[in-house]
C-alpha cells in the first residue's frame, strides 16, 4: 500500500468514526491535555466529555479532531502506540525541530502530514 492509499484509508477510517470515538481514542494515546493543545482547547477536560459523549463539539472541533485521528492512523501503519505518541511529541527535524502537535496547534496540519508522509515513506 502506498503512503498516499494509507493516507486515504486513515481519513476514511476518521470519517466513519463518531467525534466520541474520535475522542476517545485520541485522550487514550495522547493524553486529553495534548489533545486539547491540538485542537486549541484550552479546557483539557472538554475532551473527555466529548469522548464520554457528555457534549457534542462544534464542527471546526470536529474538523480538527478528524485530522488528528487521521495522521495518529496513518502513522499506526507500522509504528507501535507508544512510538506514535513519541513522534508526535518530539521535535522532528522535517518541521525544524519543532513537535508534530505543535504545529498541529498552529494549525498547520498540512506540515505535520506532510512530515509524517515522508517518514513512512523512508521506512
Amino acid at each position: 500500500m502506498t503512503v498516499q492509499e494509507m493516507l486515504e484509508h486513515a481519513h476514511d477510517t476518521a470519517t466513519q468514526r463518531e467525534p466520541s470515538e474520535l475522542a476517545s481514542e485520541l485522550q487514550a494515546l495522547l493524553g486529553q491535555k495534548m489533545v486539547a493543545f491540538a485542537l486549541g482547547d484550552r479546557h483539557p477536560k472538554t475532551i473527555g466529555r466529548y469522548a464520554r459523549g457528555e457534549r457534542s463539539p462544534d464542527d471546526a472541533t470536529v474538523r480538527r479532531l478528524v485530522d488528528l485521528f487521521t495522521l495518529v492512523e496513518l502513522l499506526g501503519n507500522g509504528m507501535r502506540r507508544q512510538a506514535i505518541r513519541s513522534w508526535m511529541l518530539g521535535s522532528n527535524p522535517r518541521l525544524h525541530g519543532r513537535a508534530p502537535i505543535e504545529v498541529i496547534h498552529e494549525g498547520k496540519r498540512a506540515d505535520a502530514e506532510r512530515a509524517a508522509r515522508a517518514f513512512l515513506a523512508n521506512r
